[in-house]
């Protein structure tokens, strides 16, 4: 469950069309470099940051973008050209119920501990946030810094995709970061693997302005809207 819950596929990189030569806009580029140890491999990502939007340019064919002032998150579908916009407040609601499944109870339920330890990172204090199960154990330091919108994490999380049926066993430290406020700068697992475990160690390495393409951050105009409508 370790495995399911904390990681995730590799990023690729952004394609041609999200990268592609037209007008660019300010934007804050957040850069999160991620050791996979084993194999002792290394994964570079960014998130921009423009406005009230944001996205994280690893995600390509399926990709979010999140309005922060709207509380919107909207699914841009590259393969099938359709976007689907739906509320936090949605999300958090449907994830909610389905982390209310149940779950046989010999399976370990992580449990959160917020210590109070903190220290500097990226010019920001970051507050210790450790969840574990068994040999299971996640640590996250977590900031609040004034280039980072504050419900942009809670947000990524609330839209998170949700694949293993045993993702109820997270329940209350799902809940927790869902709630939180700031951007994880160190975000990093040991998963028990075999005879030793895996470490994933995601750093926010550099938080800088920079200019970017305005169609990173921008919705695709000629693509269909399929998000449901509202009973009147």
């Amino acid at each position: 469950i370790a495995i399911c819950i904390s990681c995730k596929p590799a990023p690729r990189p952004v394609t041609k069309s999200a990268a592609a030569a037209g007008p660019s806009v300010r934007a804050t580029v957040v850069t999160v470099r991620t050791n996979v140890n084993p194999p002792n491999r290394t994964i570079t990502q960014t998130i921009a940051i423009a406005g009230d939007r944001a996205r994280d340019t690893s995600e390509h064919d399926v990709w979010r973008l999140y309005d922060v002032k709207k509380q919107t998150v909207t699914f841009v579908d590259d393969i099938e050209k359709t976007i689907r916009t739906e509320s936090f407040a949605e999300l958090t609601k449907r994830r909610s119920a389905t982390m209310a499944g149940s779950v046989a109870a010999f399976h370990p339920r992580p449990k959160l501990t917020r210590g109070g330890a903190k220290k500097t990172m990226q010019g920001v204090d970051a507050e210790q946030w450790v969840i574990s199960a068994g040999t299971y154990k996640r640590e996250l330091w977590i900031g609040e810094h004034p280039a980072s919108p504050r419900d942009l994490f809670a947000m990524m999380q609330a839209s998170e995709r949700i694949s293993s049926p045993l993702a109820p066993v997270m329940r209350d430290v799902d809940a927790a970061l869902v709630a939180a406020k700031g951007f994880p700068l160190i975000d990093r697992s040991e998963l028990p693997v075999g005879q030793a475990p895996v470490i994933v160690d995601r750093t926010v390495v550099s938080i800088v302005q920079k200019d970017v393409p305005e169609s990173l951050v921008t919705l695709p105009r000629d693509y269909r809207d399929v998000t449901p409508k509202k009973p009147q």
